[in-house]
This record gives C-alpha cells, sequence and structure tokens, in this order.
C-alpha cells in the first residue's frame, strides 16, 4: 500500500465522524420535552368506578437509581362496591371512605415519568426486581383487551420471592409492563429505545417516556389465587388505562 493511501485510510474514519457529527447541527431541534400520552394524575379514593385507591410514595431505592428530574405516580388498588342501599350501584364519584367495601387482590401500579437524559432514565423491570428479591423471571407478551374496545400487548413477568418468616411459602408475583411515549405505546425496551434515538437524531424531538406497570400477588400465606390476582390486574388494566391514556395522541 502506497504511503497516500496509508494515510487517507487512518485519516478517513476521524474525518467521518467529524462530517456525521457536524450534521448534527442541520437536524431541526426542539428543546421542549415532549409529554407522555399518559396522565400521571393516578385515581385515588373512589375516582376510579369500581375502585377504591390509596397512593403511595416511591422508596428512596426507587429514587436513587433514576434521574433526579424523574417523575413518580404510585396507587394501590382493590376492587370495590358500595353499601349504602341494597339498589344504590356504586358510581365512584365520592372521595369518602365510609359505605364503600373493598375486595378481592391488591393490585399495585407505577407510573414512572422518564427526564431528558436517556443514559438516566427509566428501565425495563427485569433490572430492578432482582435487586428487591424477586427471583426465576419468567416473561412473555400478553394483548390486552381494554373496555373501550382497543388493545394493548405488555410485557408480562412471573416471579416469586422468599418468604420472612421461616416455614411460610414462597409468595408468587404478576407484573405487567408497558411504555408509553408521546404518540405511541411499546412493550420491548429495545423498542422504546430505538424510537427515542430516532426521534432525537431525525426529528430533533426529546418525548419524555413513561413506563406504566400493574402487579399483584398470590399464594404463600395470602388465600389468594393465581386466577383471582389474574382477573383483580387485567380488570383494572382495562378500566385504568382508558382514563389515563390520552388515546387521540396515540398514532399505533
Amino acid at each position: 500500500m502506497s504511503k497516500g493511501k496509508q494515510i487517507l485510510t487512518v485519516a478517513l474514519p476521524p474525518a467521518l465522524l467529524a462530517v456525521l457529527l457536524s450534521l448534527i447541527y442541520l437536524l431541526p431541534m426542539n428543546t421542549q420535552l415532549q409529554e407522555s400520552a399518559i396522565s400521571p394524575a393516578l385515581p385515588y379514593g373512589t375516582e376510579l368506578p369500581g375502585w377504591y385507591g390509596e397512593k403511595e410514595q416511591a422508596s428512596p431505592e426507587e429514587r436513587g437509581t433514576l434521574a433526579a428530574d424523574t417523575i413518580f405516580s404510585k396507587g394501590a388498588y382493590r376492587r370495590c362496591y358500595s353499601n349504602s342501599g341494597a339498589n344504590s350501584p356504586f358510581v365512584g364519584q365520592s372521595t369518602n371512605t365510609a359505605g364503600v367495601q373493598c375486595y378481592g387482590p391488591q393490585v399495585s401500579v407505577s407510573i414512572v415519568y422518564s427526564g431528558s437524559d436517556m443514559n438516566s432514565s427509566i428501565h425495563r423491570p427485569e433490572r430492578c426486581l432482582p435487586a428487591q428479591g424477586h427471583q426465576e423471571l419468567r416473561g412473555k407478551d400478553c394483548p390486552l383487551k381494554l373496555s373501550n374496545g382497543k388493545s394493548i400487548t405488555f410485557r408480562r413477568l412471573q416471579s416469586f420471592t422468599l418468604p420472612k418468616v421461616k416455614g411460610d411459602q414462597p409468595l408468587q408475583h404478576i407484573h405487567y409492563y408497558v411504555f408509553i411515549g408521546t404518540d405511541r405505546i411499546c412493550h420491548s425496551h429495545m423498542s422504546r429505545t430505538l424510537y427515542d434515538i430516532w426521534d432525537r437524531v431525525a426529528k430533533g424531538r426529546t418525548q419524555r417516556w413513561a413506563y406504566l406497570q400493574v402487579g399483584s400477588y398470590w399464594g404463600g400465606n395470602s388465600g389468594i389465587t393465581e386466577a383471582e390476582a389474574e382477573a383483580a390486574l387485567q380488570d383494572l388494566i382495562a378500566d385504568l388505562t382508558v382514563q389515563q391514556i390520552n388515546w387521540q395522541a396515540i398514532k399505533n
């Protein structure tokens, strides 16, 4: 190889990189963070008809793993009905717990909103659940039909945690999660990342992705069966997502 070709071979990669980097300044740029299509205002009390919700706080461990501008919304839900009269159906208007009976498995809901830094933003639960004591995670894609007739494909995980009291049985867990952006929904962390990169590079847009996780448990000493936990999860997802998501913004 001639000396000229050797110089060209060595110099080409840095030169090519410089050209690509310079193109960034020619791309469209919207510095404003585009909000997720799911609302952070979870319904509490009896605001979601047929359910009673209690607000929960994110733990220091949850906040410590993510960027400072990450936003959390958390709640615990159980099915409920009004016992104020035999012919008085529960309509979900009152925030007073008097006269409301709760029953069935508890369902936990978390909505975590990313900040502007994708590297310290939200991540899939397969990464953080083991650190919380969950073992043998098994996952699959699961399409769920909503109460408005639409459907969302969630990622469904199963796991178990060891009992704190010797002699007790392990507690079984079911988790459903999905990512919701400004105008699309996806259950794959890889797809979400690729969409995010494409939006930043090609459109100059930074969108705030939200991570929705809905979970419950069964077995152990809970007295709850897998079928009961699964039914409660799917019913809450069907009702909650219709109310929380701005469906007019969703393109896929």
